[in-house]
Parts: C-alpha cells; structure tokens; sequence
C-alpha cells in the first residue's frame, strides 16, 4: 500500500495538471462559462489555473522534485492501466453531446430523404405517390411532385423514391418499429458513441492505449465528426462501421478465418449504408490476408474468400432495394455516373479536401504520413501501410466525384479520417515515449488538450454548435403548416420535405410549374378539393417572383398570414381579400430551441 504521503503527493500532482490543462484550453478557446450541479462556473484567465497548479506542484515538490516525478509515472501508468475505461466516458460525451446539440430535425433533402425512406421502409415499400400526379392537366413536370431528396420515377403517377442509400434507413425504420418515430433520430447518436469508442479500439490496436484514447478524444472533437453527429444522416454510421471492420480485422486473438468472417459481415453491413465505398471491403480483405505472417498462399487465399462471402450479402441488398426502387441493380437515385465523375474533378477536390481536412483537424492529421517509420516492429508498419491504403481509397473514391464548396463535406472522408488520428495519434505516442518517463503524462495531457481545444475552437467558428438553431424553422414551420385544414396542399421548395413529415401535406415544388401558370396550378388544385397555400425561405421569394413575373399573384404584394421563424406562408385567398379592403393581419411566431 502507498504511504500517505505518496497518496497526497499523487493527488496534488493530479489537481494540478488539472488546472494546466484547463490554463491551456482557456487560453486557446477564450474560456466559456457552464453550469454544474445549478453552480455557474467561469474560467476567461488561464493565468489563475496555471498558478494554482505552481502552488500545488511547489508544495509537492517541498519533498524533493524526485516526489513529483513519481506521482506523475504512477498517474502515466494509471492512464495506461485504464485508459479504456476513460475511453468509455469519451463515448458516453458523444452520445451526450449529440443528445444535447442534436438537431432531431427533418430539413433539407440528405435528412429528409433517410427519414422517409425509413418510413417507407417500415410500412414495406420503397415508393412514395402523390394522387394528384395521375390527372396530366397539371401545368407542371413530374419533378414538382418530388420531394426534397426524392426523384419521380415513371410517366403517368410517377413513383417518388428517395435517391439515399437504403442502409442507414433501414437501421432507423427498425428503430421506428420498435420505439416509435422518434427513436429513427436515436441511430447516429448511438452510432456516434461507438464510432468514439471503435477509434480507441483502432488506436489501441496500432500502438497502444495512450494512443487509442488520443485517437478517440481526436475523433470526438474533430469539426467534421461533430458536424455530422448532430444530423440525422449516414456519415457517423459509414464511418463507425468501417472502423468496425478495421478493428475487426485486426483482433488477432481471434484466428484468421473468424476475424475474416466477422470482418467482412461488417463490411456488408457497411457497403449498404455507402455503396459506393464497395473498393474499401476489397482493401480490408486483401490487406487482412496479406497482414497475417508466416501463411501459405493457399490460406491467404482463403482468408480473402471468407471475407469475400461474408461482405457479399451487402452488395446482394444493395442491388435488390436498388432494383425495385429504381427498375435496376445497377442504377442509383444520385443519376448518370459519367455526369458524377471526371478526371477533371480530381484537381479541384484533392486541393479542397486536402485544405478542409487540414484546416478542421489541424495539420497534426499529416502525421500519419510518418507512421510506417515511427510506429515500432514490423506489425505496426504493416498495420501502418494498411491503414494508408484504406485512407488512399477512401479518398480515391471521391477525388472523381462531383467538385462541392463547403467545407462539411469531408464528410465523405469520415471513414478515411478515423484511420488517420490513429495513426497520427499513433506517431505523436511514439514521439512521446522517447521523452524521460515523469515527462510523459504532462508532454501526452498538454498535447491533447491543445489538438481538442484547437479542434473545438474550429468547430465552434464554423457554426457546428447551433445546427439546431439554424435547422429549427423546419420543424417550426412545418408544425405550424399541421394546423391548416387537412386539405391544404402547398405550394412550396424548400420546405417540401419537411412540411410531408411534420404535417403530411402534399407539397408541390414551385420551380418545376410551367412559366405563367401559378394561377393553373392554383385552380388544378381546387378541383382536386384541396386548398392551396405558398410556402418560403426569405431567399426564395425573389426567385419566386421573376419566375412568375406579371401574374396575377407572381409579385407576392400582399401579407403573409404566418410568418415562423422566418418562413413566411401566404394564402392565395387573402390577395383578393386585400384588394377589397380587408386587412390581412401577419401571425408572428418565434419559437423555442428546446
């Protein structure tokens, strides 16, 4: 048993990186001010933390510096000894944090689009139909049925299919059967959590458990992963469930063919939810035959064939849900591959991916660059070049695809991304292990404090906090568009899909009606029984309005009758109402968050 005396030496020293670490993420982040246990706590000076721990390590050190460095070998052990416990804890904060962040929200057409194919897919079907499509006197195309994130499909009453792939819904329309429609909002924070956790798991497996806790609190507080964690979309699952198969892959307690096995039904799992990732289950299942040491070729073989029949079930499912929701196996709902992919997008997107995934993980993340060197034995560089090729592909797969400009989509990265804060963190490990060992745990705390805090700061300035906030006016709206009468049909953009899941009104999009026929449109409607309304963004409206410039109602120069949250809905009625004296009075709505 320690003496009393190391027990107080240990906990001073612990209080006091304490506050060092929280000197340092006030003075890179600017502080904040929380509340715990209804007590409000503020720290905007990192000068009083960081004297308070040159007390508590004066004090210590009374002793002899030779205390102090016992305390901090013991608490570098302590971390290594349960480092999968704080692992877990880094776990659970991604749950919370996608809980509490979360924007359970249907808005714009990627989440759309997974919540109603898993309400679809929950009743048994993968179409959609809207009645009114089957009357041809409608004066508009078959695309201004479709939903956002959904494309007609056929000529007389198109289908209305979603164009996401079908693996993440069919995980929340299993959801939905069991708990009901909101528990389809519970998938990715589940799924963020183990991703959180799965990083440890890799991390660990690469160069131990100091590394696999870095690579967990480097996923955790990536911008990217943030940003996806609190959406409703199939990112964090893609990403969680390749590092599922990495992890898998490399479980080498297990024998060869029940890591094959294990691993590739994982990646079936995984080629669901992104089809188009399919390359990565042939680099999982190569490099797993070409990881194991000392095997004949005949065994390499059929490590690959296991894994090859086990992954295969995916790309089976894939193929039937595309077959009947498209008319082919081999047809998507994102179009024609050869308008999605060039040789000529490669140059745009390696430059932007490149700077994004900089820019948002910090240039910590090239690190992994130095891994096949610096990771020691030859099991840790073969896992290392493994590990690259994997991030290689992922990117491969995208540099062709379609040139976006908003730094959130390396997203698409995600499964590439985790691999590489394993290995960086992997490298900064190896770096650290060479310094004196009382040096280790302050080196490794500072270090991981400053790559989170850094982290955190990005995402706070890139608006990934407030997702909620900015998504709300959806859900605002559309509740607001469910105490219309049951007949109201809208005539709206933006807003088509979310005005269908939080009302169940049939939405009509207004770009895709003919030139100079609102007025068509609004009478097609009547006839049908339904009431029409008009449903904006604020941007919209200009666009609204050269579209159907000199109609009778194309300038919109009459009163909304509700405005929510900045969505502004109008009733066609109330221009004529107005032109014959009648006041049309605005209901402004400003809602909560919560």
């Amino acid at each position: 048993m320690p003496r009393a005396d190391d027990r107080l030496a240990r906990s001073l020293v612990a209080v006091a990186v304490v506050f060092i670490l929280i000197a340092l993420a006030v003075a890179i982040t600017g502080g904040g001010s929380f509340q715990l246990a209804g007590i409000l706590l503020r720290s905007h000076d990192p000068v009083r933390p960081l004297l308070a721990a040159a007390l508590l390590l004066g004090i210590t050190a009374w002793r002899g510096t030779a205390t102090v460095s016992a305390a901090l070998e013991w608490h570098w052990e302590l971390l290594e000894r349960h480092a999968t416990w704080a692992a877990a804890v880094l776990s659970m904060v991604a749950l919370l944090a996608a809980v509490h962040w979360g924007a359970f929200i249907a808005g714009g057409s990627d989440s759309y689009c997974y919540l109603n194919q898993a309400e679809l897919l929950s009743r048994g079907t993968v179409h959609d139909y809207e009645p009114l499509s089957a009357d041809p006197a409608w004066p508009g195309n078959a695309w201004s049925f479709a939903p956002a994130g959904h494309i007609p499909m056929g000529i007389t009453a198109p289908a209305l299919v979603p164009i996401c792939p079908a693996g993440y819904p069919l995980l929340m329309a299993g959801a939905r059967r069991l708990a009901g429609r909101n528990a389809m909002f519970w998938i990715t924070p589940l799924m963020g959590g183990l991703a959180v956790y799965l990083a440890f798991i890799l991390g660990h497996r690469l160069a131990g458990s100091a590394a696999g806790l870095l690579t967990a609190a480097l996923t955790l507080s990536s911008p990217t992963f943030l940003f996806q964690l609190f959406q409703p979309m199939n990112d964090v699952t893609a990403a969680a469930l390749w590092c599922a198969v990495l992890v898998a892959a490399m479980q080498e307690e297990r024998s060869d063919l029940a890591r094959a096995l294990f691993s590739g039904v994982l990646a079936a799992a995984a080629i669901t939810v992104r089809p188009n990732l399919l390359p990565l289950a042939v680099a999982a299942g190569v490099g797993l035959a070409l990881l194991v040491p000392h095997r004949t070729l005949r065994q390499r073989l059929t490590i690959v064939t296991v894994f090859g029949l086990a992954a295969v079930p995916g790309a089976l499912v894939v193929m039937a849900i595309q077959d009947a929701m498209y008319g082919s196996p081999f047809k998507s709902g994102y179009g024609d591959l050869d308008k999605m992919f060039a040789a000529a997008h490669v140059m745009p997107n390696a430059q932007r991916y490149g700077r994004w995934l900089i820019e948002a993980q910090t240039p910590v993340i090239a690190a992994a660059l130095l891994s096949p060197w610096l990771l020691t034995g030859s099991r840790g560089r073969r896992y290392a070049l493994w590990l690259m090729v994997f991030a290689a592909i992922t990117f491969a797969c995208y540099l062709p695809y379609v040139v976006f400009d908003a730094w959130w989509y390396t997203r698409f990265l995600l499964p590439a991304t985790v691999p590489l804060l394993a290995l960086s963190a992997g490298v900064i490990v190896a770096l650290i292990a060479r310094a004196p060992a009382p040096a280790r745990l302050i080196v490794f705390g500072l270090l991981t404090t400053a790559l989170v805090a850094v982290s955190i700061r990005t995402a706070v300035s890139r608006d990934v906090f407030i997702i909620r906030d900015l998504e709300w006016r959806f859900r605002s709206a559309g509740e607001r568009v469910a105490a219309l009468p049951a007949n109201a049909a809208l005539i709206t953009l933006h807003h088509s899909g979310s005005v269908r899941f939080y009302a169940g009104r049939s939405t009509f999009g207004w770009a895709d009606i003919e030139k100079g026929r609102l007025d068509d449109a609004l009478a097609f409607l009547r006839r049908h029984g339904r009431k029409p309304y008009l449903m904006f963004e604020g941007w919209e409206e200009p666009q609204f309005r050269e579209r159907f410039s000199g109609e009778r109602l194309g300038a919109l120069d009459w009163p909304p009758f509700a405005e929510v949250d900045g969505v502004k809905l109008y009733d066609p009625d109330d221009y004529d109402r107005q032109r014959n004296g009648e006041r049309i009075i605005t209901e402004r709505v400003v809602t909560s968050k919560r």
